[in-house]
């Protein structure tokens, strides 16, 4: 199946525990291979808060999830972690990128 960036934005993100993290905002595509390495998704505000996401009164707390972390789309993006494995992604713990 082929999705668009624009089908894509605005899909809600689940957790493999059932927890809906928040919705699509972007992907990102490596430019040698012309395949998509991450999603950034903006977080729901208990999640940002749950998972130590750097967020303010102007900013949504956001995440950079890894694509071998996606299990399937579909109407959602469903991941295969459940929502505290999501934690090494964050920038203060040594992964991708978080924050505004």
């Amino acid at each position: 199946m082929r999705i668009s960036d624009e089908n894509l934005r605005g899909r809600t993100v689940i957790a493999a525990d059932g927890q809906a993290l928040g919705e699509v905002v972007a992907i990102f595509l490596n430019t040698e291979t012309w395949r998509v390495d991450s999603l950034k998704a903006k977080l729901r505000n208990e999640v940002a808060d749950q998972l130590g996401a750097a967020r303010d009164i102007f900013h949504a707390g956001t995440l950079e999830i890894p694509i071998r972390m996606v299990q399937s789309v579909g109407d959602a993006v469903v991941l295969s972690v459940d929502t505290q494995e999501l934690r090494p992604v964050l920038p203060d713990q040594g992964g991708i990128s978080a924050a505004h």
